[in-house]
C-alpha cells in the first residue's frame, strides 16, 4: 500500500471502488438530509482528509518495521 495504485494488480479495482464509496457516502447522506452547500463541502473535505490520513498511516515505513 502506498500513495499510488497499480492498476495492473487485480486488487486495485475494488480498492479504488472502496475509496470512492468512503468519499461519496458521507456527502450523499448529508445532501439527502437537505444540508446547505457549505456543510456538504465541509463533509467532502473531511472525507478526503480521512482517506489521506489513512493512506499516510498505511504507507508509513515505521508502522511495518516491527
Amino acid at each position: 500500500m502506498g500513495w499510488t495504485v497499480n492498476f495492473a494488480r487485480p486488487s486495485a479495482i475494488p480498492l479504488v471502488g472502496l475509496l470512492l464509496v468512503v468519499l461519496a457516502v458521507p456527502v450523499w447522506i448529508v445532501t439527502a438530509k437537505g444540508a446547505e452547500t457549505g456543510i456538504v463541502l465541509v463533509t467532502g473535505g473531511a472525507a478526503i482528509a480521512v482517506v489521506c490520513l489513512l493512506s499516510a498511516y498505511l504507507s508509513s515505513s515505521t508502522r511495518w518495521s516491527r
